[in-house]
């Protein structure tokens, strides 16, 4: 299982991040809006765990997100998500 922090960090991030296409795309993607579903049920208000994250206070969302890669359903709609967009 891939570690969070090397997901970001990675060169797919940086060139995904340069590509306003691709990020609409992945946005717009099934696989995205049932992850960003499956986060907003760890986290219990997604918006907010985002804003507080962009504040600094990163542990609910980084809690979440690890949680999502640890279960099941949500590595294989990571791992999709991953191989479309390469």
């Amino acid at each position: 299982m891939p570690n969070f922090d090397e997901l970001l960090k990675g060169k797919e991030a940086a060139s995904l991040m340069k590509d306003p296409s691709k990020l609409e795309k992945l946005r717009d993607a099934p696989e995205t809006q049932r992850i960003f579903s499956l986060l907003s049920q760890s986290t219990g208000n997604l918006e907010s765990a985002a804003e507080r994250a962009a504040k600094g206070d990163t542990a609910q969302l980084t809690d979440a997100i690890r949680r999502l890669m640890q279960d099941p359903e949500g590595a294989k709609l990571i791992q999709k998500m991953k191989e479309n967009f390469k």
